[in-house]
């Protein structure tokens, strides 16, 4: 370890209240629960699924032994009922920790924000003691600043998604096993193999840390005496083990992502992409435009070249994380998406701080890169302030309604933001009374884009009208526009307009999103809804390959429902679905 000889008071409170900006910077909009991105609303419906199911759970269904089996089936009940699950698709570390804070702060949106926040901590803990070890406390808190402040890494504090904590995991990673090469205990790597297995269970992407430290290890001349020790096999014995149901569900579950990854890899084997520019600087493009800002970048080529003329062995680990980074996910996705690469921005940012570190003797040279970096973390304060984060307005306000007007607790909604929809209904149900059923899953069924593994389940007015006859259906909410482009939504559509259906409500939309921007929400009441007379119900999810069947309980008689801020939740059981 190499610190500069000072006081630890001073530091140790330059990184309390760098924590602290830190948090305010990633807790905006905390309590705004219209703010949201896409796949969100599916990480939220995990969180209150392993929430519920932890909840009916109880000790005699616990020992009984078709308990894997009664599991199985409550969530297919469960998905029944709310159709925005992910689970299988989506590891389930991150919920399951959404789940805690649910038990812990109760069913609102805060909650899982504040699991966010949770990692936060975690990752800004593990990179400032990562970069501390390897270099020293000072660029440490560069480091961390720099890092915590760029704007493409605080935006995914504002929304539940996986990149934060999978980020999170993998900095912890990183930081155990570099302690164990420090002093060559084995708590550290064992510990370091809990944190990577437990990094691939946030999410599967963190498979890219398996070449970038095994490629450490080869430089370093480290792999041949690792090898050699009892200790090194026992903490990769941990990780089959603790990995291995992960891989199962992901091989059973994960048929689009696996389709998507192998796709990729073909596509730029058969066609000689790797030899196409155009092709190898795609993800270059993305970290320029949106990732790191362009004095980040500066300092950073600046940083290579200081490390070259001081020959810093150790920020060899760090120019490693950036192109293992870029080159397995340039090897593995058929298309570029800017958040895959966000493990290689911590590398950035370490080789922006390192500069002043390279000639930390000099104290101008000290001073003024503190004047840099404070400079740069002002400008990246600015950026955030002036980001509007991602919002949908509307869908709230129409699950609210809807259930204020069901009365056999049946509701239709057919629109692209049906995952927002299906999670404020279940915000908005303490007892879990309601049903939700989908356009997109009873009309077609598709994987991820609507032209992408499509199916059609009904193909004409009357295929509808006894759709909704035979489950009961009495409610029913469309986004106005014909978000498939396929005949038989906008059939529906049209469908609504007859005298059939009583308009309640025509709620405007305001969206940062293109294709919600500046569209209406449509509340429909059913003048003549029919006892349900169909309990069977089949729901094809291409998304993971697989088709769903199971039976809805009895109508309930539906309650008005509670305001969210008065929410509690019912306890009902596995081997049956709440009523």
């Amino acid at each position: 370890m190499r610190n500069h000889p000072s006081s630890p008071l001073p530091h140790t409170l330059l990184l309390t209240l760098l924590t602290l900006l830190i948090l305010a910077l990633f807790s905006r909009g905390l309590t705004d629960p219209d703010t949201g991105w896409p796949d969100a609303d599916r990480v939220l419906m995990d969180g209150l699924f392993i929430h519920d199911f932890l909840r009916d759970l109880n000790l005699s269904t616990l020992l009984d032994r078709d308990f894997f089996s009664n599991a199985y089936q409550y969530a297919i009940r469960y998905f029944a009922q709310y159709p925005a699950l992910s689970l299988g698709s989506r590891p389930p570390f991150f919920p399951g920790i959404e789940a805690i804070f649910f038990f812990v702060f109760g069913i609102h949106d805060h909650s899982a924000k504040l699991a966010l926040l949770l990692f936060v901590l975690i990752g800004l803990w593990a990179w400032h003691d990562l970069v501390r070890r390897t270099h020293d406390r000072t660029t440490a808190l560069m480091a961390s600043g720099l890092l915590f402040t760029t704007p493409f890494i605080v935006q995914w504090g504002w929304y539940p998604m996986l990149e934060i904590p999978v980020l999170a995991m993998t900095i912890l990673t990183a930081n155990l096993l570099w302690r164990h090469q420090e002093n060559g205990a084995p708590k550290w790597l064992y510990l370091a193999a809990v944190a990577f297995s437990l990094a691939l269970w946030t999410k599967q992407t963190a498979l890219f840390m398996a070449p970038w430290f095994a490629a450490w290890l080869i430089v370093t001349g480290q792999a041949r005496r690792l090898l050699k020790t009892r200790a090194t096999w026992l903490a990769l014995g941990m990780m089959a083990v603790l990995t291995a149901p992960l891989a199962a569900l992901t091989i059973w579950m994960g048929k689009t992502n696996l389709a998507l990854a192998f796709q990729g890899m073909e596509a730029a084997h058969q066609n000689a992409d790797w030899t196409q520019w155009a092709y190898l600087r795609q993800y270059l493009d993305l970290l320029i435009q949106y990732q790191v800002t362009y004095p980040v970048l500066a300092l950073a080529a600046l940083g290579v070249v200081t490390t070259l003329v001081r020959r810093d062995r150790h920020a060899l680990f760090y120019l490693l994380l950036i192109v293992t980074t870029y080159l397995f996910f340039t090897a593995l996705h058929s298309f570029r998406i800017d958040r895959y690469t966000i493990f290689w921005v911590p590398g950035f940012a370490l080789l922006a701080a390192l500069p002043f570190h390279h000639f930390r003797e000099h104290p101008l040279v000290r001073r003024f890169g503190w004047l840099v970096v404070v400079g740069i973390m002002i400008m990246h304060i600015h950026q955030v302030q002036t980001q509007t984060p991602a919002y949908t307005q509307g869908h709230r306000e129409a699950a609210i309604l809807a259930l204020q007007h069901s009365k056999q607790g049946r509701i239709f909604m057919d629109g692209i933001n049906n995952g927002y929809f299906t999670y404020y209904v279940r915000l908005n149900d303490p007892d879990r009374r309601f049903h939700v059923l989908r356009g997109d899953k009873l009309l077609h069924s598709s994987s991820v884009f609507t032209e992408h593994w499509t199916q059609i389940h009904i193909r004409d007015l009357q295929g509808i009208h006894a759709l909704f006859d035979q489950y009961g259906i009495d409610i029913i909410v469309v986004e106005g526009f014909n978000y498939a482009g396929l005949e038989i939504h906008q059939i529906l559509r049209d469908y609504l307009e007859t005298d059939a259906f009583e308009l309640l409500k025509e709620i405007p939309i305001r969206s940062t999103r293109s294709r919600l921007s500046d569209q209406v929400l449509k509340v429909y009441r059913y003048k003549h809804p029919q006892p349900p007379t169909n309990r069977r119900i089949s729901l094809s999810v291409p998304l993971v390959g697989k088709t769903f069947e199971t039976t809805l309980p009895d109508t309930p008689a539906p309650q008005t429902p509670k305001r969210d801020s008065d929410l509690r939740t019912s306890h009902g059981s596995l081997t049956s679905p709440p009523e």
